[in-house]
């Protein structure tokens, strides 16, 4: 169950903002917000698939931090 300050907490990202991901296989990569959602965040990577396509993933919000200089 979730604390009081984890339900009053509100995420500062939005659809378009850059973001630098800290944890995981792809941490120091940045990646464009393409979703937002309640507890984590769709991006797309500056990686190419094989397809030529942008690879994508989802983070936890705590994966994660905005990037200022964007």
């Amino acid at each position: 169950m979730m604390s009081e300050n984890e339900m009053n907490e509100t995420v500062d990202v939005k659809v378009g903002d850059v973001v630098k991901v800290t944890k995981g296989e792809n941490k120091g990569d940045n990646a464009k917000v393409i979703a937002v959602y309640t507890n984590s965040v769709a991006v797309e990577l500056n990686k190419l698939q094989k397809d030529g396509t942008l690879a994508r993933t989802v983070l936890n919000h705590k994966e994660y931090e905005l990037d200022k200089s964007e």
